[in-house]
Formats: structure tokens, sequence, C-alpha cells
């Protein structure tokens, strides 16, 4: 529908109604010339009533058709916003399926058995969702990095009692810096769960992060200590592969796995430009 114009913002009644009181008043007016020259001081008076009706109605009809261009303006802008906030989640929605589809060959060229598949995958999936929730709560503008952080180890916090330090300022992280983080956290839990620090009674993990000097970038290390000694893998496996290449390029940042005897450490710096916002 075109927007230009004052026509296309007053409805046929309007318009009639406007036509009908502007004809009306120079009736009017035509009338109480002819007659005051007569005399006639009681036509006058009420040809100057009848006036002042007209134009009492013609200021009610400014009035509405300010109304109506005032609604229609602000029905446009919601609608302007609705289809910017549209192209914005199709953009995501792209960038997530894309992810998603990584994730699938990912697991199925680590698995052996269609049930292998699908719990690896599941679970990853499970973690997207739970990052996804983050998001949800806060109208898709981003989510908390201690929150993200503590949704991924909250099954844990409990059982371990303390030995989970996680320490840093919080940040809110983009979208796409939230789904992809979510994923590396849910890895490199589920490596501690099966082989590292979280495999042992005596097992700690630290997590925390600070700003490099410059503020163009945060640096977050995963350390544990305790658990079982560490010995570099023969093999990348799904969760490597996805920590340091999917994750990584999604960043945009630097991701650095290493595997001391002491316990699994990862690196990630994160790029200024996935940060929204700080404290």
């Amino acid at each position: 529908m075109a927007w230009d114009g004052w026509a296309d913002f007053l409805t046929l009644p309007a318009i009639a109604g406007g036509i009908i009181a502007g004809s009306l008043l120079l009736l009017a007016l035509a009338a109480l010339y002819l007659f005051g020259r007569r005399g006639e001081q009681s036509s006058r008076a009420q040809l100057q009533a009848e006036i002042a009706a007209h134009r009492q109605t013609l200021d009610e009809l400014r009035d509405a058709r300010q109304q109506v261009v005032k609604q229609v303006s602000e029905r446009k802008a919601d609608e302007d916003q609705l289809r910017l906030v549209l192209r914005e989640l199709t953009h995501r929605s792209k960038n997530l399926l894309t992810v998603i589809h990584a994730i699938a060959r990912q697991t199925a060229s680590r698995t052996r058995s269609v049930d292998d598949f699908l719990d690896g995958f599941g679970a990853r999936l499970l973690a997207i969702g739970n990052a996804h929730d983050l998001l949800i709560a806060d109208n898709w503008q981003g989510a908390s990095l201690r929150m993200l952080v503590e949704q991924q180890l909250e099954a844990h916090a409990e059982s371990f009692d303390g030995r989970i330090a996680i320490d840093g300022e919080d940040v809110m992280l983009k979208p796409e810096a939230v789904h992809n983080l979510g994923l590396a956290f849910h890895e490199l839990t589920t490596n501690a769960e099966k082989y590292g620090a979280l495999s042992d009674a005596a097992g700690e993990i630290s997590i925390d992060w600070n700003f490099c000097e410059d503020a163009d970038e945060l640096k977050l290390v995963w350390q544990e200590l305790g658990g079982p000694a560490v010995s570099p893998p023969k093999r990348s496996g799904f969760g490597r592969a996805m920590i340091e290449n999917v994750v990584g390029k999604a960043l945009e940042g630097d991701v650095k796995l290493s595997f001391p005897a002491e316990g699994v450490r990862c690196e990630i710096v994160i790029p200024a430009a996935q940060i929204t916002s700080r404290g």
C-alpha cells in the first residue's frame, strides 16, 4: 500500500464529512453577507452560531485526521520493526542450521552405530537448546557469559562441592557467540566427565576470563587440575575438532586446546566484536 499524500490517511466518511462541512460553511458565510445588511440581528446571531458549529466540526475532522495519520505512522513503524526482526531471525536461524549440520556430520563420522550417533547428537542439540533458552530470556539480545558457564556446569555444581571455580567480569555476548561457546563448554564438560577432572573425586576445574590490555579481546581459560594424568590424544576427536575448528571459526577468535599432564587446558580468545556490553 502506498503511503504518500494525505488522501491515503483519510477514510471515505471523513472525506465526505469534510466536503459537507466546508460547503455548509460557505453557505453560511453567504447568508450572513446577504442578511447582515438588513439588520436582522436574530438571523445574524443564528448564522454566527451555525458558523461556529461548522468550524468546530472542521476542527474535529482535522483532529481526527491527525489521529489517523499518527496511528498509521505508528503501525508502519511497527511493521518495519517486525520485518527487521524477522530478517535478523532468519539470518540467525540459517547460521544455527549450518552449525547443526556440521555437528551432525562430525558426530556421524566418529560414531560406529546409530545409537551412539543419537546419544552424541542429542546431547549436543540439548546444549544448543540450553543456550537458546538464555537468549530467549533476554529477547535474543544476547546472554551473560557467567550464566552460560554456570548453565553448562550446573549438573555438577553440588556434587563438586566448591571445586568448580568461576571468576571473571560479567559480559554480555552476542547470540552467535552464545551458541558456539555453549557448545565448547559442553564438549569440555563431557570430556572432563569421561576422562578428566570430573571423573575423579579429587579433580578441580577453574574457568576465568579477563580482558586483554587493549580491551579488544577477552581471554577465557578452562583449566582442569587434580584429575587423572593427561596424555595428548593420538587423534583428534569430535570435541577437539568442534572446539578448535567450528567454535574458533564461528567466533572469529583463537582457540588453543592443550593436554599437559596436570589437566586439560583450553584458551579461547573472544573478539570484542562478539561482546555487547560489560559489567
